[in-house]
């Protein structure tokens, strides 16, 4: 697919309904103890986790009244929390190739079900391996598969779905795929991915070692063990089933209440299961690096998930808050502020450039990310840069700009929407015309950086056609794709 043709596509249910509200609108001090980085001769082994489907306002940390996340909240503590960091969308495949990338997805252009990522690309784990890395991968869900590009630079890049046997021969596993056994969004990877971890973390290597860990069991369905779930709602007597999530008419917007209630303990026992697993990772792997000065972990998601705050469930349809506002955390005893609490806005396309610093690897010159190593350390502050949002899969044709204050809407199809005031209306609701000035300024810059994100994947590659077999392609329409 050719990004550059620009399509006409329907209006997603998000779009509608804020056209439809502007149809009656008006206009911590402490100090790390060392130097960071190989700067300072510091090549610090490297644990990035990307925990799908995780909002940061359910995480403990970020405010969130329930205890949810006792592995993230202790990172936090002994290391740096970003209060607003951003993702470019609300789904897996797109925010990962950014991630990767340092790039937002109209660069990198892996933006629809059969795109690959191309080789043109240079990802992180190309760079950190180009700095001497020992690189594995491990990942839970179908959009993290080496047919998406994403296993780039990976020495080891293995697949955590429990729902496909190691050892099943192709034939099996379309047989498999077909009956519609155990599909993807009913699985329960961390178990495995833990298992996967530390087998390869028994093996002998020298030097530091860059591991990517996809963590998926926060994507529905919600289906924790229900002692996670009763931590969260030990009274519950209903009978709400969240098995087929997405199509599931007992999750609705008019659903009881209590039962919505329910469905949100859910959700949070998967995040405190998932939590739970992490702190075994960062453990098992702070062995590995021979302590945990000599090991740098970030935490992030690739999007959240909604929840009906406006009148939708799950990801990938709208760029409201709840899906594209994602925790990030960066812990390095010795080496990052303890405890402290970054306020300016971020995005995740800052990930490369960032690890790629504190490795002492290069990043391209055409990163959009910035480095925010200097801010782990307490060097001040550095000017605020505005994200783009975009989701482009389907029928959906929208980009929106995330400033601290301001969110502003486009579509292909309709055209500029307007948005919203982030600083006085965190719950977007309250829209606003794009005629609004500072608005109006705001399309203006998201227009300017959509033109150079094109120009940008032009130059360095447009994406390929993922080579999805017929077992993976009826496995992401059970996901709901």
């Amino acid at each position: 697919m050719n990004r550059t043709v620009r399509r006409v596509l329907g209006c997603s249910a998000w779009l509608a309904a804020s056209l439809v509200f502007l149809a009656c609108s008006s206009d911590d001090d402490s100090k790390p103890t060392t130097t960071q980085g190989a700067a300072a001769g510091v090549k610090p082994s490297i644990l990035f986790v990307s925990i799908d489907s995780l909002r940061a306002d359910h995480v403990h940390c970020y405010g969130y009244p329930k205890e949810t996340s006792p592995t993230l909240d202790a990172l936090a503590a002994g290391g740096v929390r970003f209060q607003t960091a951003v993702s470019t969308t609300s789904w897996t495949l797109p925010a990962h190739a950014a991630m990767f990338t340092g790039l937002y997805d109209s660069a990198h252009g892996v933006i629809d079900n059969g795109l690959a990522l191309s080789e043109e690309h240079v990802t992180l784990a190309e760079a950190l391996k180009a700095a001497g890395y020992r690189t594995a991968g491990f990942f839970g869900g179908p959009y993290l598969h080496p047919i998406y590009g994403l296993s780039q630079g990976f020495d080891v890049y293995a697949s955590c779905m429990t729902t496909i046997p190691a050892d099943i021969d192709a034939m099996e596993l379309r047989r498999e795929v077909t009956k519609a056994v155990s599909p993807s969004h009913a699985d329960v990877t961390s178990p495995r991915t833990l298992e996967s971890i530390t087998k390869w973390a028994a093996e002998p290597g020298d030097g530091p070692f860059f591991a990517f860990v996809h963590l998926w069991d926060v994507h529905y369905d919600y289906i924790p063990p229900p002692e996670y779930w009763k931590r969260f709602d030990p009274d519950y007597t209903g009978s709400l089933d969240p098995r087929d999530y997405m199509g599931n008419p007992a999750i609705r917007p008019d659903m009881d209440p209590r039962d919505l209630e329910h469905l949100l303990a859910l959700y949070d026992g998967e995040i405190l299961w998932t939590d739970e697993h992490l702190g075994k990772i960062v453990e098992l792997l702070r062995q590995k690096a021979g302590g945990p000065e000599n090991l740098l972990v970030l935490v992030t998601a690739d999007h959240g998930e909604e929840f009906f705050e406006h009148a939708q469930r799950g990801h990938a349809i709208s760029l409201f808050e709840e899906v594209v506002r994602v925790p990030l955390i960066v812990n390095w005893p010795g080496h990052v502020a303890p405890g402290r609490v970054v306020d300016e806005l971020v995005r995740t396309i800052d990930i490369f450039p960032t690890l790629a610093t504190a490795a002492g690897a290069e990043a391209p010159a055409y990163v959009q990310g910035r480095d925010l190593l200097g801010l782990l350390a307490h060097e001040g502050s550095i000017p605020t840069e505005p994200a783009m949002l975009e989701l482009w899969m389907a029928s959906f044709d929208f980009r929106a700009l995330r400033t601290e204050t301001i969110k502003a809407l486009s579509s292909e199809s309709q055209g500029d929407v307007g948005g919203f005031r982030l600083d006085k209306d965190p719950d977007e609701s309250d829209p606003l015309q794009p005629t609004w000035p500072n608005m109006k300024k705001a399309l203006e810059r998201l227009h300017g950086l959509a033109d150079e994100s094109l120009e940008l994947q032009r130059r360095i590659g447009e994406p390929g056609e993922a080579v999805v077999q017929p077992w993976l392609q009826d496995r992401l329409k059970q996901l709901g794709y």
